[in-house]
């Protein structure tokens, strides 16, 4: 389901490239996935911070993370720093996460490596089960997957939509605004937006690597 959610921002491209500027069904969760992507295009960019804690089994973590993110092109990178703590004994890493017309990196910042994501052409494009024709609505999305829409909130300002999410006996309760998730609660995991900025202009060197990463490449990822 979570896959599905975030095509939206592949589907609100090509949307935007057809000149779709429809919003306001942005926070009905009876919109189908055409008009709640059409929102999510009329942005163009947008920028966004997160917190992350977790705790279970012994194990602490906080994640603050940077996401910028160009629906028009689909680049996105995302800056992440992360405290753990398992057995009194902390630990920090920072990473980076870049998608651009070269494909899918994950690095670490620390230890100045990384590996590249390559499609060899062979397998089924994802994105095909996620058609800006298709009529599914975002309340029947999440209730394909064993979920509920439990209404409308604030949060940062923005009209969300709430739904309650099961996923292996866990609950999580998830607030969506434009079909991007800006707050998630369970019982061992939140993560919560603290900044939230649509239509930013963002440097066109965000998206491309640190000169200084040895990269491996990981074909038919």
């Amino acid at each position: 389901m979570k896959t599905k959610i975030f095509l939206l921002a592949l589907t609100a491209s090509i949307l935007l490239s057809c000149g779709s500027k429809n919003t306001q069904n942005a926070s009905n969760p009876d919109a189908n996935v055409k008009e709640v992507a059409e929102a999510l295009a009329s942005a163009k960019t947008y920028y966004i911070e997160y917190v992350t804690k977790m705790e279970a089994e012994g194990v602490k973590s906080t994640s603050l993370m940077k996401q910028w993110v160009d629906v028009q092109n689909n680049l996105i990178a995302m800056e992440s720093e992360t405290e753990n703590e398992m057995m009194g004994q902390k630990t920090k890493m920072n990473s980076l996460m870049i998608n651009n017309e070269k494909g899918g990196y994950v690095i670490n910042l620390d230890e100045k490596t990384g590996f590249k994501m390559s499609n060899d052409g062979d397998d089924e494009n994802p994105a095909d089960d996620l058609k800006p024709e298709d009529p599914e609505t975002f309340r029947q999305m999440i209730e394909s997957e064993g979920g509920k829409i439990l209404g409308n909130e604030n949060f940062l300002g923005k009209n969300c939509i709430v739904a309650e999410l099961n996923e292996d006996g866990n609950t999580a309760k998830m607030w969506y605004y434009k079909g991007i998730p800006l707050k998630m609660e369970s019982k061992s995991y939140t993560m919560e937006a603290t900044k939230f900025e649509e239509s930013v202009s963002i440097p066109a060197g965000r998206f491309e690597l640190p000169a200084d990463i040895k990269i491996t490449e990981i074909p038919g990822f």
